[in-house]
């Protein structure tokens, strides 16, 4: 996994949309819960004006994640990661020594969020987040990282006795690092996920949905570059009551 930016002191308001692989709502009033997720998600965008846009032609990423809830409260911790196959167009690298285009390659990327929340109102909770994304080439193992702290919202809403419908949406702003804790730019992103849970019984839950994810990079050196993460997921959670 990549360092989670360091310059968190930036006078600026953060809001992001995490998914959790089931609202924390379902849980016993002390519990433990273990997830896993296939996240089915394209990579596109472009490397800014004048520069190729590129397309993932094949990849997606595999989760994992925890959480603990005590009454209202609840922390969680949770880490995804895959490949992504690119062919003639790739996300180029814009480095502090320079920009360097980049075609036929893969490209990892890894995502990790730290996180506590508190139910407010019965269906809806704020939570603040520690986020850190990471990107390797395996052209020449550039690595690039993108983290940021925030807060966000989820809520929920049941449908029946086996099904309920959830959702995240926000933003966060941070810092582009390169290998070594360079900064070479700022970043935003926005998320929205929304997504379907159905109860196998109260320890266990089948997960399906839609994740949509933008990031927006402005380097130093004056390029910028756009993508989207956007796929379909599917998961399973187990909960042990404490």
């Amino acid at each position: 996994m990549h360092m989670v930016s360091r310059r968190f002191n930036k006078t600026k308001v953060f809001f992001f949309a995490l998914l959790l692989l089931a609202p924390v709502s379902l849980l016993a009033d002390t519990s433990v819960s273990l997830g896993v997720s296939l996240n089915g998600a394209r990579w596109s965008g472009d490397n800014g004006s004048g520069r190729s846009s590129f397309s993932s032609t094949e990849g997606g990423q595999f989760g994992l994640s925890a959480n603990v809830k005590m009454d209202r409260f609840y922390a969680g911790i949770s880490l995804q990661g895959g490949e992504y196959s690119f062919n003639s167009g790739a996300p180029d690298q814009f480095t502090s020594g320079g920009t360097v285009t980049v075609s036929d390659t893969r490209v990892e990327h890894s995502d990790f969020d730290l996180l506590a929340g508190y139910y407010f109102w019965p269906q809806v909770s704020l939570f603040v987040d520690l986020k850190g994304a990471g990107s390797k080439w395996k052209n020449n193992n550039y690595e690039q990282s993108f983290g940021g702290l925030g807060i966000g919202v989820s809520a929920y809403q049941p449908l029946n006795n086996d099904w309920l419908l959830f959702g995240t949406l926000g933003f966060v702003n941070g810092d582009v690092e390169e290998t070594g804790s360079s900064v070479v730019g700022d970043g935003a992103s926005r998320a929205l996920t929304l997504g379907g849970v159905y109860s196998l019984d109260k320890n266990q839950h089948l997960n399906v949905g839609l994740r949509f994810r933008r990031y927006r990079f402005d380097y130093d050196d004056g390029n910028q570059q756009d993508y989207t993460l956007n796929g379909i997921f599917v998961g399973y959670t187990h909960i042990f009551s404490l």
